[in-house]
């Protein structure tokens, strides 16, 4: 067997937790030193899982506490492995495995809290893009129904049946935190949802809710719907206007393309 085989082999056994025991023959270590030896690296494991879940996914460990979220993590290692070497992609199944779980199911919003912490992930990685002022000209002579508006890839949209963005907002440092509070505790006991928009600013995320026509404008865009059509999924409460201009002050816009 090769030194790939081995190393395999040993993490099947980390992740079936069989206390090595399918070891037996593969390594040169028997007995109580095999036991300390997986016992060591299980316990590494968990720990790199723990440490790359909370780089991913600070709000949910806001929301537990170091203690449960050191738990969550670590039931999430051996439940669903991962599955590529980079652990800064650890993660990305966590939402669903949240859901399934019978022990979190007091705390309802933390699956999309998962969410919106791993598209704040993604969105700090994303490519750079610069706008493509001149395609804004398009806007002025050409049909909306054959344009389509593109958004950076670093921008992203959650719509959530919970306060998600007041809830990330209020984990995060600054004096506006208390604010935001008491807007999360105020829409969760009040059973209202928030569109959380996801952008970079320089190389940090921001996220902030939007209202719901601007919502569905930004599905619409990031669905690659032609420009009409997004217009119409957003409805007589969107102003397009005063959207661009923030849009383009933001770094929002890529650029406007003919379909």
């Amino acid at each position: 067997m090769n030194e790939l085989d081995r190393q395999q082999a040993l993490l099947r056994s980390l992740w079936a937790r069989d206390d090595g025991a399918s070891l037996a023959g593969v390594v040169d270590e028997q007995g109580a030193r095999l036991l300390r030896g997986w016992q060591a690296y299980q316990a590494n494991g968990g720990a790199s899982a723990e440490r790359a879940l909370a780089q991913r996914c600070p709000t949910v460990q806001a929301l537990l506490g170091e203690a449960s979220f050191a738990a969550l993590s670590r039931a999430f290692w051996h439940a669903q492995p991962p599955q590529r070497g980079d652990l800064a992609e650890f993660g990305e199944a966590l939402p669903g495995f949240i859901e399934a779980s019978e022990q979190l199911a007091d705390v309802p919003y933390l699956a999309d809290c998962a969410r919106l912490d791993g598209l704040v992930a993604g969105c700090e990685q994303a490519a750079d893009a610069v706008c493509d002022t001149a395609s804004l000209g398009l806007l002025a002579e050409v049909d909306p129904a054959a344009l389509s508006l593109m958004l950076v890839p670093a921008v992203a949209l959650l719509s959530s049946a919970w306060p998600v963005a007041s809830l990330w907002l209020a984990h995060r440092p600054g004096d506006a935190a208390a604010a935001h509070l008491d807007a999360a505790r105020e829409g969760l006991a009040e059973g209202r949802g928030e569109h959380a928009l996801v952008w970079r600013d320089g190389w940090r995320a921001r996220v902030q809710p939007i209202a719901e026509a601007d919502a569905r404008w930004t599905q619409a865009l990031l669905d690659g719907r032609p420009l009409s059509e997004a217009l119409d999924r957003a409805g007589g409460g969107f102003a397009f206007e005063p959207w661009l201009l923030q849009a383009v002050q933001h770094g929002w816009v890529a650029a406007v393309r003919r379909l």
